[in-house]
């Protein structure tokens, strides 16, 4: 699937989760200490989600606009809403939930 330029300078989450543990922390430390629900740092690090972000940059002792450079505007640095559509990633497709053909069904006519 193809990124928009603005995205690529986002920092990647598995290297927001690098700098969480070098720090000896983990998303679900930075849910702990804000008060957030459960999963919400960790979403954050994929998608728009402001109390998130601000926990993790916090934890981070960066700028939320460090982190996600594409979530702000470049000229004010204010940050952008609504988010751009291009910010929301697609969740992840499981492979083990594709449709396969299970025992005794057909599967484009040959029998399984």
């Amino acid at each position: 699937m193809a990124r928009s330029p603005a995205k690529k300078e986002d920092m990647d989450p598995a290297d927001i989760l690098h700098l969480l543990r070098k720090a000896g922390m983990s998303y679900a430390d930075v849910d702990r200490a804000y008060g957030l629900k459960r999963g919400g740092a960790f979403h954050a690090a994929r998608i728009p989600h402001f109390d998130g972000e601000i926990a993790i940059a916090e934890m981070l002792s960066l700028s939320p606009r460090q982190i996600w450079p594409s979530r702000f505007d470049p000229q004010s640095g204010m940050r952008l809403k609504p988010q751009p559509a291009a910010n929301n990633k697609p969740k992840r497709a499981l492979r083990h939930r594709e449709k396969t053909a299970t025992c005794g069904q057909k599967r484009e006519g040959r029998a399984a």
